[in-house]
Parts: structure tokens; C-alpha cells; sequence
């Protein structure tokens, strides 16, 4: 039925699951699915106080749940997110495409095909309906994250942005 199926992928809970439902539905030999992980510009640089504030008040959860086996990690990457004096971009950068390798071997090893992963910096919404717009994408598959009225009017929710926004069909996961 879709020839082009987009997944967001950020390595929580709900993404592991829009990860599995994408590549599920891409099996199809002529069903081609991207993923994409994208590195938020807009919050890469919060404030500590409004950072610590959103924790103390439960808005932000300051270790959210991530769904990585890091048994596998290359000892590179881990050393370079260990090191303080680090570039903070380059090791997210490398965080990034560690989370959509993983992703893209999900898909192969969940029947998927055609498999493209692919990590960017910018805003989450935007970003992937570029992606699934140069894809020609039928679908964009995406994880709830579950906020309350609250949350989402504080934070926004990409999820609904994405679905005002896309031009196919969208599909989100809880």
C-alpha cells in the first residue's frame, strides 16, 4: 500500500515502537523507509536555570528513556561523550548517528528492505517533513511522547506539528 514510509526516530520508547509498526509495514520488497533522527537547534541550548526549572517541575525529564544497547558502542564514541572538553555538537553528532545505525539495522532485522537513516541538526517538524518530502514519502511514522495539556503547550508537541504540517498520510505511535 506505501511505497515510501518515514520513521522519527529519537531512541525513546514510543519511537522504538513507530520503529517497529515502519518497519512492519515496509517489508514489501518495493517499500523503501527512512529514518531520521534529528538534533534539536532550538533546545541543544536551554538555559540551566529554565533546564533545571522544567526538571524540578517535571516537564523535563533530565534522563529520558532511551532504548540503545550501548554494549555495542564503539569504544571511540563513548570516550568522546565521556571527555568534558569534548565538542559538545560533534559528540551529539556521533551520539546521533550511533541511534540511527542501530535504528537502520532494527529495520533489516525486523524484514525491512530498502533502509535509509540518515541524523540532522534543526528543528525536529521541519526536518523530517523535508525528509519525507525529498523521499516522497506516503507515510511518517512518529512516537508519542504522551504530554499533558501543560507539556505540550510549554514544549510543543512535534508529533502534531507534523501532522498539520505534512503533506501524506501520518501515523503516530503511543
Amino acid at each position: 500500500m506505501f511505497k515510501s514510509i518515514v520513521v522519527a526516530f529519537d531512541g525513546s520508547a514510543n519511537a522504538g515502537r513507530a520503529l517497529e509498526i515502519g518497519a512492519e509495514m515496509a517489508r514489501d520488497k518495493e517499500t523503501s523507509l527512512g529514518i531520521i533522527y534529528v538534533i534539536d537547534h532550538v533546545h541543544m541550548h536551554v538555559p540551566d536555570e529554565v533546564r533545571e526549572m522544567g526538571e524540578i517541575e517535571h516537564v523535563i525529564d533530565p534522563r529520558p528513556k532511551m532504548m540503545v544497547n550501548f554494549e555495542n558502542a564503539p569504544a571511540s564514541m563513548m570516550s568522546s561523550l565521556a571527555q568534558t572538553s569534548a565538542d559538545t555538537q560533534d559528540a551529539m553528532f556521533q551520539y546521533a548517528d550511533f541511534l540511527v545505525e542501530q535504528a537502520r539495522q532494527s529495520a533489516k532485522d525486523a524484514g525491512a528492505n530498502n533502509v535509509e537513516s540518515k541524523a540532522v541538526l534543526g528543528d525536529p517538524a521541519e526536518e523530517i517533513i523535508a525528509f519525507a518530502r525529498d523521499r516522497k514519502a506516503d507515510l511518517i511514522v512518529t512516537g508519542c511522547r504522551g504530554f499533558g495539556k501543560l507539556k505540550s503547550l510549554l514544549l510543543g508537541s512535534v508529533s502534531h506539528k507534523i501532522t498539520q504540517l505534512a503533506e501524506c498520510s501520518c501515523l503516530t505511535v503511543k
